[in-house]
């Protein structure tokens, strides 16, 4: 399925999106359309990141969890496997269920 495009790079605006980042580089924090859990994408089609670009990823998606998660899960977790789109950077934020 080479010819078909990437579905992280035309996200689409059908569940709830957080925050769209332009600086320091490109990323957009929404709700995974599978899981419906805070998703982190990078905004370009790349699987390569820095050490810094995942950490400011994460600080960011930890902000999100903090609002999203608040009374519900006290715990939550980065899942950093790309399990459906492996050719494009992203990760979940997922709560802690033990």
């Amino acid at each position: 399925m080479a010819d078909r495009p990437c579905d992280l790079c035309q996200l689409a605006r059908y569940t709830q999106w957080y925050a769209e980042f332009h600086y320091p580089f490109r990323f957009t924090i929404l709700d995974c359309d599978s899981c419906d859990v805070p998703i982190v994408v990078l905004g370009e089609h790349r699987i390569a990141v820095t050490s810094e670009e995942v950490a400011y990823m994460e600080k960011t998606l930890n902000l999100v969890a903090e609002q999203k998660f608040a009374g519900k899960f006290p715990n939550w977790f980065l899942d950093n496997k790309l399990q459906q789109i492996p050719t494009h950077y992203h990760f979940t934020l997922r709560p802690w269920l033990c």
